[in-house]
């Protein structure tokens, strides 16, 4: 997993590290969390069809 930090009062990235002292500091911080491979069947990462395309399947 890939994490990213930031501070919203130092207006800053931080290392996971720095996480306790901005916290202990009274800072509010954000992470945003990454997988290393995306799984095949996430939803952000699946192509949704249209029903257009549904209808046109059935055809086929």
């Amino acid at each position: 997993m890939k994490s990213v930090w930031y501070c919203t009062e130092c207006e800053a990235r931080i290392t996971s590290e720095e996480i306790d002292q901005h916290e202990e500091d009274g800072h509010h911080v954000r992470g945003q969390i990454q997988p290393d491979r995306l799984l095949g069947n996430d939803p952000h990462n699946v192509t949704v069809l249209t029903q257009d395309e549904l209808d046109n399947k059935g055809g086929e």
